[in-house]
């Protein structure tokens, strides 16, 4: 905090002080304003000399900011933790590279059970009486409150989405439905919720019996090039920064913590210098759609060469990518390379869905704009919008009663005819067509591989059966199974949750795809190669 800020911090407190009847309380940002301006900014230089015996906190003893020290001693080898924050759900895998054909996948269940599976967590969090709730504790708490469902924060993904500048967010202020007395800022929740995931994560590390120190890997979305390097080294700061205060408070992050410690851990942490983060656990990131393919194709034929497109529809963004397989009996393992020029993204999946459901709902009911029928309406829908679709997917149709008294019944057949859903289906499959078209090069069949919330969309059987057309080629699809060979066999309680942690266990994988501009750079047999991660994000 610099003396401006802590200038206008302190006038604001001048104003409360000489309107009101009551005490008065100082804030933690007050007290710190205080130290700067009468002291000479005390704190900061005490925080700057931060070891991994001391804390940066002297506001308040209850929120003390724990930095480990990590060696390359502490660091167990050949294991990798690949953490896939998602828009809506978020999962965690390990992989323990024994030196065997496949390495041994270990899953890792951080959820309570409240999504379906215990391999997926909530990516939710929710401010309410001076709390900050995490995971299923933010809908629960919204839920127990009775709380309009605007007050979650919800789509912390979204905040480093496609086109976002990372690096900005510090300036960023979230919304004062959200965040009543405005005291974070979007990069203030990020961390928070990753140090939420690292708790989390780290927890389920130490019940499967490895180290919380291991090297990891985070999954992120097809950042365009002019800002992906940017995006990559703030991100490994966050993640980084999320470890710390994980370890400083795992208790509260675990499920809640006051909005007073949080301040104080946060602001704690801005003075850390960065060489005392342990930077030196956060491996190279990976693409979310890489990482699903390399998940996907962990076994290939022997003796064959084969081409395949991955595409990755999760909640806020649908990612398309193209690889190579080689399987060169004289190699230990299958060749994997992405052809980048096959990468494309587009921030249309499954939250574009559950709104358009949402505004098809309404068109039914005849309900006028701006009405308490329509405002209530239109706050039960927004609260379950994500329950209905899937049951709308799932069943092929579902009943939906409103506070109206109303019941509004959807059949698929018309959801799928509804303008906006076919928009939507047709620029999903022109960007399909257009990379499958890359990944195919001369030939005319590649295999098609779904996997996220939308793989069981009805546009991949469409596809399969019809085939598509780009730049006067048709490319013929054939449908293979998400689910890597043998992995049915050898870990069949990851069956039913794969399209969900498909991203996460790909990225935990110890090798990830090559990358080659095009298919013939691709189509070469590759030499023996050494266990060592050779993706470059």
């Amino acid at each position: 905090m610099d003396q401006h800020r802590a200038k206008d911090l302190l006038s604001n407190l001048l104003e409360r002080a000489s309107t009101s009847t009551e005490k008065v309380f100082l804030t933690s940002r007050e007290v710190e304003a205080l130290g700067i301006l009468l002291a000479g900014d005390r704190l900061a230089p005490a925080s700057r000399s931060l070891s991994s015996s001391t804390t940066a906190s002297v506001l308040k003893p209850s929120a003390q900011l724990r930095i480990d020290r990590v060696t390359e001693d502490d660091i167990p080898r050949n294991t990798l933790l690949c953490v896939d924050f998602g828009t809506s759900f978020s999962k965690a895998f390990a992989s323990v590279d024994r030196g065997n054909a496949r390495p041994e996948l270990v899953d890792l269940p951080i959820g309570d059970g409240s999504t379906g599976s215990r391999l997926t967590s909530q990516s939710e969090l929710f401010i309410d009486q001076g709390r900050i709730y995490f995971g299923p504790q933010a809908r629960k708490r919204m839920d127990d409150t009775q709380s309009s469902v605007d007050r979650l924060i919800d789509s912390i993904k979204q905040f480093i989405t496609l086109h976002s500048d990372v690096s900005t967010l510090g300036a960023a202020r979230m919304d004062v439905l959200q965040d009543s007395d405005q005291r974070f800022s979007k990069r203030d929740i990020l961390v928070m919720y990753l140090a939420h995931l690292m708790t989390i994560s780290e927890r389920a590390l130490a019940e499967k019996g490895i180290s919380v120190n291991v090297r990891r890997r985070f999954t992120h979305p097809a950042w365009k090039d002019a800002s992906k390097g940017r995006n990559e080294n703030e991100m490994r700061l966050l993640m980084a920064e999320a470890i710390v205060l994980a370890r400083s408070a795992s208790a509260d992050f675990g499920r809640s913590i006051s909005v007073s410690d949080a301040r104080v851990l946060l602001d704690s942490l801005k003075a850390v210098n960065q060489e005392l983060l342990p930077l030196i656990l956060i491996e190279q990131p990976v693409r979310e759609a890489t990482a699903a393919g390399a998940g996907a194709l962990l076994a290939t034929r022997e003796s064959s060469r084969e081409s395949f497109l991955i595409v990755d529809i999760g909640a806020g963004t649908t990612d398309v990518a193209g690889f190579i397989c080689v399987n060169n009996p004289e190699n230990d393992r299958v060749s994997l390379f992405e052809i980048t020029g096959a990468a494309n993204a587009k921030n249309m999946a499954g939250n574009f869905l559950d709104n358009i459901l949402l505004k098809m709902v309404l068109e039914k009911t005849g309900l006028v704009s701006d009405t308490e029928e329509h405002k209530a309406a239109s706050l039960a829908l927004r609260r379950s919008k994500r329950t209905y679709k899937e049951q709308l997917f799932k069943t092929g149709n579902v009943l939906i009663e409103l506070p109206t008294d109303e019941i509004i019944t959807i059949r698929l057949e018309d959801f799928l005819a509804y303008g906006p859903v076919v928009n939507f289906t047709k620029s999903i499959v022109t960007m399909i067509a257009e990379s499958a078209v890359v990944v195919a090069g001369d030939a005319t069949r590649i295999n098609l591989v779904a996997t996220g919330g939308g793989a069981s969309l009805p546009l991949f059987k469409d596809l399969v059966e019809k085939g598509a057309d780009s730049d006067g080629k048709h490319v013929v699809f054939t449908e293979r199974d998400l689910i890597a060979d043998g992995v049915r066999e050898t870990n069949p309680e990851l069956v039913d949750a794969y399209p969900q942690i498909a991203v996460a266990l790909g990225g935990s994988l110890p090798e990830l795809p090559e990358q080659r501009a095009n298919v013939a750079a691709g189509l070469t047999a590759a030499p023996k190669r050494q266990m060592t991660p050779a993706y470059k994000s």
